[in-house]
């Protein structure tokens, strides 16, 4: 592990970093960066946003680390995104045990945000936000810190003893091997976010009356289900995330958040979802059920009026049911690596969606009303099995990015050339594109490109 990282490090000093403002916490003070101040600057962010930053951050630390690290490695990330989208600060933290060069690592994973940041902008920010998270690689249970002047608790020892209790905004009892949680949590009762994924926890019952201010709950990777968790009546939890537990279904105690917008079950096999599952949740924006055993999607989720991310990556579903275009302020749908062959005839009605993942499919046209969606940005139909050219595509003049990689073109599609707006092609992986593409279609690629579109072959 040494041996690489020093490779990498070696490769990294020879590039020059481009002006992305990406800091290592030990270095906040040396530059000059207020953090307090910064925090209080920025809002928090909207539930999309949210994911969109998280799934990012998340991408680049996978990246950058091997799978299993032995010992693990946690990198806290605090991000802040400026009204354009572009980050203004990245200032991270590395927690890890015995066995790496901190500096090393610490330049390491500069490198990687650096790199991995530049030219990424947020899809419709509005002001600015910013965004707290931790994300560990590996299973075994770090050696952590607390940094003076910070508002955090990131151990179990630190949480019994920690005298300013009324200051502490979040704390961190994520892989400590827990089988029940803590009735330390309480000393806390200006607590914000609680992190306790990657534990041992079977069974929880959290009085929210004693956490008046709790915002964010995070329960990944744990043993919950649906008989063993349970949450009082509150109105101040906005984010769930119960990623990769045992529930069947969506556990009756998100109903007793009132506020809660962001509801995270990837990873479960809820394989009990009804349309009953779906009562009390209309104030939901963000629900994720990535990889969830999902071979059937209840009518039922139409009852989530306000809901705007919907992720169903990597399940079963044949279909959507048509009740889905109720879902009227839905912004980002991501449906792809299912067996769908067809998208709902009124996809229409989701005007406004702009993001629409669905490669990985069995999808071989489209409906014509999709030409209504007006708003669409980012559409992906790779890896599906389309032989003729959709010319509904034609249709869109916001489109930013389109691809049609992997399907089964067996010419050029010549009808790409009358589409209207575009910045992002794809086209890998079709017959057409052999050793002699680019000079066989050098007219079509050398149009497209004259529009000042990339075009991926």
């Amino acid at each position: 592990m040494k041996a690489i990282l020093s490779a990498l490090i070696f490769l990294c000093v020879q590039t020059a970093y481009a002006q992305t403002k990406v800091i290592s916490a030990k270095n906040v003070a040396k530059e000059g960066v207020d953090n307090i101040k910064l925090a209080n600057e920025y809002n928090n962010a909207e539930p999309a946003l949210l994911t969109e930053v998280m799934k990012k951050t998340s991408l680049i630390i996978a990246s950058a680390f091997p799978e299993n690290p032995n010992p693990g490695i946690s990198v806290f990330t605090q991000i802040y995104v400026n009204e354009s989208g572009s980050l203004d600060y990245l200032i991270f933290d590395i927690q890890t045990g015995e066995g790496y060069n901190k500096d090393s690592l610490d330049e390491h994973t500069k490198y990687a945000f650096v790199t991995g940041f530049d030219g990424w902008k947020v899809s419709k920010p509005g002001k600015k936000f910013s965004v707290v998270a931790i994300r560990t690689v590996g299973k075994q249970p770090v050696v952590r810190e607390v940094r003076r002047g910070d508002s955090s608790v990131v151990d179990l020892k630190t949480a019994l003893v920690f005298k300013d209790t009324l200051k502490i905004k979040r704390l961190y009892l994520n892989q400590l091997e827990l089988k029940t949680l803590p009735d330390v949590i309480y000393r806390f009762p200006n607590l914000e976010e609680l992190y306790a994924g990657d534990n041992e926890l079977q069974t929880l019952n959290i009085n929210m009356e004693r956490l008046p201010r709790l915002k964010q709950l995070h329960l990944q990777k744990n043993q919950l289900s649906n008989n063993g968790f349970e949450l009082s009546s509150n109105k101040t939890l906005t984010l769930l995330n119960l990623k990769e537990n045992k529930f069947k279904d969506i556990p009756g105690a998100v109903s007793k958040s009132k506020k809660l917008t962001t509801l995270w079950l990837g990873g479960n096999e809820l394989t009990a979802l009804s349309n009953r599952s779906f009562r009390k949740l209309k104030q939901v924006h963000d629900l994720n059920f990535y990889k969830s055993d999902i071979s059937i999607l209840p009518k039922g989720i139409k009852k989530m009026k306000n809901l705007e991310v919907l992720d169903l990556y990597y399940n079963k579903l044949e279909t959507l049911p048509n009740s889905i275009t109720k879902l009227k302020r839905l912004t980002h749908l991501a449906v792809s690596y299912n067996q769908i062959k067809a998208l709902p005839e009124r996809i229409d009605k989701l005007s406004k969606i702009h993001t629409l993942y669905a490669h990985h499919n069995r999808l071989s046209k489209l409906p014509p009303s999709i030409t209504r969606m007006q708003n669409l940005k980012i559409l992906d139909l790779g890896f599906n099995w389309f032989t003729n050219f959709p010319a509904e595509l034609t249709a869109f003049v916001k489109l930013e990015e389109l691809d049609l990689s992997s399907n089964n073109f067996p010419d050029f599609p010549e009808q790409l050339l009358e589409i209207k707006q575009l910045e992002k092609l794809y086209l890998r992986g079709n017959p057409f594109v052999k050793e002699d593409a680019e000079k066989k279609y050098s007219r079509q690629l050398g149009q497209l490109k004259s529009k000042n579109i990339e075009v991926f072959y």
